[in-house]
């Protein structure tokens, strides 16, 4: 077969290699003048790369180290992690049980309360189906407290999803505490995180070269248009013109390619449910159905919004630190170079300023220059003597499909891969469950895209049983 596949993030490049390796001809098409999606990297100069958007791997995340070492990419370093929790005007370390206790924000009995829940629910090991129906802001109340609810739980919800946060399901808070913060052993008293020595650029260079060595072509800044059924089989699809990402993400905004449509026996998208939508024309959304598009339509998302600093000095002693004051405008920092020797990166420092806010938070309005200004005095109340000189260069990025919105129920409305339509399928975060978004499940959301699709055409060239 010849496939498009629509995005060039972590599923959307791997979904092309399982099916290259398939036997089948892969043309990747990518509206960003980069590849790895929000795990895209940007030269900071020097003849550095860093990702866009802070990233790194868990000891758990075993689904994109197998692909490294497929690959043949690495090293990758794991490096003992760091975390605080900003409360009450300082930074309290929180990265191991005695952190815990030893965090007066709460009493001596909340912090207990808090740790033995945690361990509970982790000992307990009962399925995810048992919290889908509750909120986690109920299953903390009941089983921490208010003041740790108060204190930490709610203002970590708030700062990820706004005036959603009462609304989470708590299958979302126990994918975090069961299938990624786990720990035993050694690393129960000094967590370690991964993140490959060279960036996440070998990665995609690597993905790509395997692409293109089966046929394909891996087209960036080049996205898909818009997608129609062909008049025989198979699909027609119109590729924007170059530079269509200044016009935003809404293929419906980009002006056609010069060149025409190409025709592609199947359709791999790896794009937010939004945006496909807006892919679909002709008689292809009637196709695939009310209650597909309906589920589409039911998706949310929080824009991810990121700024990032390079600073001449360390910020705090800290990798990751969680803001709970509601005077913060933004949800955390991320000091990259206090989990990666700033030796990599010739003494350099760098620092993430992360934010996840609703689609319509006139934060997104900004532009780089305008936000910082707005961030300095909550940087300031975390690092009271910050001088702006200090900030040596500053980039901006902002994702507007950063982060789905797991509310109660959220796993009745999951769309299927397939979307009813044979030769159509689609892959992108809302499925991922009931773990979170990232690029090692999005891996394996890649591999079983690749895998569906095959077996959506298989299906239809069999016929009717």
């Amino acid at each position: 077969m010849r496939v498009a596949v629509v995005g060039a993030g972590v599923a959307g490049l791997t979904a092309a290699l399982r099916l290259q390796q398939a036997g089948h001809v892969c043309d990747v098409h990518e509206r960003w003048p980069g590849l790895g999606g929000m795990a895209a990297t940007l030269d900071v100069g020097g003849g550095h790369l860093l990702e866009r958007y802070y990233h790194h791997w868990f000891t758990s995340d075993r689904h994109i180290v197998a692909l490294c070492e497929e690959l043949g990419v690495g090293p990758i370093d794991w490096h003992p992690s760091s975390t605080a929790f900003f409360l009450e005007g300082r930074s309290w370390p929180f990265t191991s049980p005695l952190d815990l206790l030893r965090f007066s924000p709460l009493s001596l009995r909340d912090r207990l309360r808090m740790g033995l829940a945690v361990l509970r629910l982790q000992r307990a090991g009962r399925p995810v189906t048992e919290y889908e129906h509750e909120t986690a802001r109920a299953w903390i109340l009941r089983q921490m407290g208010e003041r740790p609810y108060e204190r930490v739980w709610g203002p970590l919800l708030r700062g990820k999803f706004g005036s959603r946060a009462d609304d989470i399901s708590m299958a979302w808070l126990w994918g975090k505490f069961m299938l990624r913060r786990q720990l035993e052993g050694k690393e129960a008293r000094e967590e370690l995180l991964g993140y490959p020595r060279d960036s996440f650029e070998p990665l995609w260079t690597a993905l790509q070269q395997r692409i293109e060595a089966g046929g394909g072509r891996v087209l960036i800044d080049r996205p898909v248009a818009r997608i129609e059924r062909a008049e025989r089989s198979g699909f027609t699809v119109h590729a924007g013109a170059p530079q269509s990402f200044r016009r935003g993400h809404d293929p419906r905004a980009f002006a056609l390619a010069p060149e025409g449509p190409e025709h592609y026996d199947a359709v791999l998208a790896t794009v937010p449910s939004d945006i496909f939508r807006g892919l679909l024309h002709g008689d292809l959304a009637a196709a695939i159905g009310d209650d597909y598009l309906g589920r589409l339509g039911r998706a949310e998302y929080h824009a991810a919004l990121c700024l990032l600093l390079e600073l001449d000095r360390p910020f705090s002693p800290y990798y990751w630190t969680n803001i709970a004051d509601p005077q913060i405008p933004f949800v955390g920092l991320v000091e990259h170079t206090n989990l990666v020797d700033p030796a990599r990166y010739d003494g350099r420092r760098f620092l993430y300023v992360a934010n996840y806010v609703a689609p319509d938070d006139p934060l997104l309005a900004l532009d780089r220059d305008a936000l910082l200004a707005h961030y300095l005095p909550g940087l300031r109340r975390v690092r009271p003597d910050l001088d702006p000189s200090w900030i040596r260069a500053s980039w901006l990025f902002r994702e507007p499909a950063g982060q789905p919105i797991v509310t109660v129920g959220y796993h009745e409305r999951i769309p299927p891969l397939q979307t009813g339509v044979p030769g159509l399928v689609l892959a992108n975060t809302t499925q991922i469950y009931p773990e979170d978004r990232g690029t090692n499940y999005a891996v394996r959301l890649g591999g079983e895209a690749a895998q569906e699709l095959l077996l959506s055409v298989g299906a239809a060239a069999a016929g009717p049983a």
